[in-house]
C-alpha cells in the first residue's frame, strides 16, 4: 500500500516532496486559479517532484454547487466538476474523490427517495466525465457533522448498487468512521471490493492523536479486503513541515508492520 498526504498549496506540496511519501493527493480549491495562471501554477507543483495520485474536493464550496434539493444544479455542477477534474488530469491525477458534503445534503423537508435518485443521476454524470479524462470516481462517505447523506461505508454501497453501469468507487476514510462510532473492520468490509481510495487523519483532526490501534485495525483490513492503492493522511497541519513529517513517520510504521502487500 502507497502513502500520500493531502497538499492545499503549491508550498505545501513542496515542503512534502521532502517526506517519505509515494504520492500527493490535492485540494481541489488550490486549482481554482485564473487561467492564465494556471500554468505557473501546474510548472511549480510538477517541479515538487512527487506524483499527483488522486485529487479531493471537486465541487469547492465556494462555488455552492448542489446536486440534491429543490435547488439542485447538474449541469453548473458538472462544469465545475469537469473543469477541476481537467486541471487535475494536466497533472497526472487519476482518481477524484467525491466527498463534497455541501453539495449533497438533503434539505429538511425534501424526499429521501427523490435525493438518491438525483445523486445517482449526478453520479453516473460524474463517473462518464472523469472516464472520458482517464479518471475514476471515488463516493467519500462523511460524518454528520458535514453531511446528512452517505455517512457510511454501507450507505456508499448501497448508493453504488443502485447505480446503472456502477463505475464508481468508495473512499473508505477512518477519520469519518470514527467520528461516527462505527467498526472499522465492519464498514470496511461493508465497501469490501468497491473500495479505490483510502484517507485517514488524527481525530479531531489537527489533534496529532492517531489513534493508532484503530488505525493498525484500519490498515489490517483494507488489506483484508484486498486493497492495495493509496493510503492519504488528510489532516488539519498547524505546522505542515514538523507536523505532517509526524503523521507520516506514524504510518509508514503501521504500513511497515502491517507486512509487505502481496502481489
Amino acid at each position: 500500500m502507497e502513502l500520500g498526504c493531502v497538499v492545499r498549496g503549491a508550498p505545501e506540496a513542496e515542503q512534502a516532496a521532502e517526506l517519505p511519501l509515494d504520492y500527493l493527493e490535492l485540494k481541489g480549491d488550490l486549482l481554482c486559479v485564473d487561467r492564465s495562471e494556471l500554468g505557473a501554477l501546474h510548472r511549480r507543483l510538477r517541479a515538487a517532484g512527487l506524483p499527483y495520485q488522486a485529487m479531493t474536493s471537486p465541487l469547492p464550496r465556494r462555488f455552492r454547487c448542489r446536486v440534491v434539493g429543490p435547488d439542485a444544479d447538474h449541469a453548473r455542477a458538472l462544469e465545475v466538476f469537469r473543469d477541476l477534474c481537467d486541471r487535475g488530469a494536466a497533472l497526472g491525477v487519476r482518481v477524484v474523490v467525491l466527498g463534497s458534503g455541501q453539495a449533497r445534503g438533503i434539505p429538511a423537508g425534501f424526499p429521501a427517495e427523490t435525493a438518491l435518485e438525483q445523486f445517482r443521476d449526478f453520479l453516473g454524470r460524474a463517473r462518464d466525465t472523469a472516464a472520458a479524462l482517464g479518471m475514476t470516481v471515488a463516493l467519500e462517505p462523511l460524518n454528520r457533522t458535514e453531511t446528512n447523506f452517505v455517512n457510511s461505508c454501507a450507505e456508499a454501497r448501497t448508493v453504488l448498487d443502485g447505480l446503472d453501469g456502477h463505475g464508481v468507487w468508495i473512499t473508505a476514510d477512518c477519520f469519518h468512521i470514527m467520528s461516527e462510532d462505527l467498526s472499522v473492520a465492519a464498514e470496511v468490509s461493508a465497501a469490501g471490493t468497491a473500495i479505490g481510495h483510502a484517507h485517514t487523519s488524527s481525530l479531531p483532526r489537527g489533534s496529532g492523536d492517531f489513534h493508532e490501534g484503530a488505525q493498525k485495525e484500519f490498515v489490517a483490513s483494507l488489506l483484508a479486503a484486498g486493497y492495495r492503492g493509496g493510503l492519504t493522511v488528510e489532516d488539519d497541519f498547524g505546522d505542515f513541515g514538523r507536523e505532517a513529517a509526524r503523521a507520516v513517520d506514524v504510518f509508514r510504521r503501521l504500513l511497515a508492520a502491517a507486512g509487505p502487500s502481496p502481489s
